[in-house]
Parts: structure tokens; C-alpha cells; sequence
């Protein structure tokens, strides 16, 4: 008998997931920016889909969600978008954050910007004070998984939120592994950007979300046709919007 204990790389895609995103390759195949028919009902499904995610997500409606490609793109979009905005700053994030972060951090180094790594104890939980401790009057941003991708550490997010907060600094949540584990309350946990990914909770690959705080504007990273409010233009994988939403609700239901 075959048993697969892998899910923090992919899950299985689940089953009703699967038949909800067959309905939209197969019979609602439209393109959501077409105002025919078939665009119209491809727009109300990626809206329906993003309402049902935010909702699974435990965000307000005045919350804004932004597909992606996945949790790499959203953690991209949010580093990124930050540094386009404030030029030369500093950031901030656990040594033991998900490659997304620490090489696009990287990256952004090679341009002259600058980082500190906040190193984690035994058990690989940050201590908040040390977040603390690495602000610097130029800081941009934090990083902070909610659930660590190798050894499982929820890490004190509303602490490192508050801490970085009280120096009006943004906080972004890696929360790609904590969908479907934990709960999430995005206001009471402080963030305000946060990266979720479909595949993890059985939904599709190439689809993930960014959830960004109210009063928070972004620039885009993709420029084009001005989908996604702007944000990230290009054709949206409608299939994959609803696929990623359905398993989502099925996922945080069963907590």
C-alpha cells in the first residue's frame, strides 16, 4: 500500500476541488476581462472564488486578495513592490524563513539594499525581541513565517508584529504552511501582507494569493492588461482561482 506523508511539499488535490476547476477548463472556459457571456461567467466565478478564499482566509472584506502564481510570487511581489517604493532600505526576516524570502533578500542586496537575519533558538522559534532589537530607523519591512516549511515552528507572529508596528514598520507572513493547520485571524495576528499557496491544502499548483492590508498600496510588478485591480496584470487562471478557493474552505472547515 502506498502512503504519502509529504504534504508540506504538495497535497493531493482534493476531489471536489478538482471537479469545481473541470467546470471552468471544459464549459466556462472564458476569458474574465471579455464582457461576451462566457467572460461575464468566468468573472463572476474568479470573484466568487476570491470571496470564498478571503473568506477561508479569515479576512475582512476590506482586506484586498491578489492571485499569484503561487506563495513564491506573492512573497516576491511583496518584497519587491516595497523596495520599488522605498528605495535603500532595510530589511528584516528570520534566518530560517522559506528560500522566497532569504534569495530574493538576496537579491536585493546585489541592488544596495541591506538585511539582517534574526537567528532562532533550539527549537527554531524566533524571539520577538531580537526582531525588535534588528530594526533600524530605515526598515522596511519584516519577514516571519507563521508555520516553518521544514520543522513545523509556529513562530509568535503577533509579538514580532507588534514589535516591528510600534517602529512603523510593515510586517509580511510567510503563511503557505499554516493554511489548513492553523487557524488564521489576520488582524488579531498583526500582518500586513500575507503569502498563501494552493497546492499545499489540496489545490492546484501555479495558483497562490497575496493578501494585502487595507490602506496598503502596492505598485505592480507585471504590467499589461491590469488585472487584478492593477496589481498583477495578465490573463487570471480562473480554473485555478476557484480550485485553490473550494480547497481552501474544505481545508479550514475541517481544522
Amino acid at each position: 500500500m502506498d502512503v504519502y506523508l509529504d504534504h508540506n511539499a504538495t497535497s493531493p488535490l482534493d476531489p471536489q476541488a478538482e471537479a469545481a476547476m473541470a467546470v471552468h477548463g471544459r464549459d466556462r472556459f472564458g476569458n474574465p476581462s471579455s464582457l461576451h457571456l462566457h467572460g461575464r461567467l468566468a468573472r463572476e466565478a474568479l470573484e466568487a472564488a476570491r470571496e470564498r478564499l478571503a473568506r477561508a482566509l479569515g479576512a475582512p472584506s476590506t482586506w484586498r486578495l491578489v492571485f499569484t502564481s503561487g506563495g513564491t510570487e506573492a512573497i516576491s511581489h511583496a518584497l519587491l513592490a516595497l523596495a520599488f517604493q522605498r528605495r535603500g532600505g532595510h530589511f528584516v526576516a528570520t534566518a530560517v524563513e522559506h528560500a522566497a524570502v532569504l534569495r530574493t533578500l538576496g537579491w536585493l542586496e546585489s541592488l544596495g539594499f541591506t538585511s539582517t537575519l534574526v537567528e532562532v533558538d533550539a527549537d527554531g522559534a524566533v524571539d520577538p525581541r531580537d526582531v525588535a532589537a534588528a530594526l533600524r530607523p530605515d526598515t522596511v519591512l519584516v519577514a516571519v513565517q507563521l508555520a516553518n516549511n521544514e520543522v513545523g515552528t509556529v513562530q509568535p507572529v503577533a509579538e514580532a508584529a507588534e514589535a516591528a508596528h510600534r517602529r512603523g514598520v510593515l510586517v509580511l507572513v510567510d503563511a503557505v504552511q499554516a493554511l489548513g493547520k492553523l487557524p488564521l485571524r489576520v488582524v488579531r495576528l498583526g500582518g500586513d501582507l500575507w503569502a498563501f499557496s494552493g497546492h499545499k491544502v489540496g489545490g492546484p499548483k501555479g495558483i497562490g494569493a497575496l493578501l494585502v492590508r487595507p490602506g496598503l498600496e502596492l505598485p505592480p510588478l507585471l504590467h499589461g492588461g491590469g488585472q487584478e485591480g492593477g496589481l498583477r496584470s495578465g490573463t487570471e487562471n480562473v480554473a485555478g482561482a476557484v480550485g485553490f478557493s473550494v480547497a481552501a474552505e474544505r481545508a479550514t472547515v475541517q481544522q
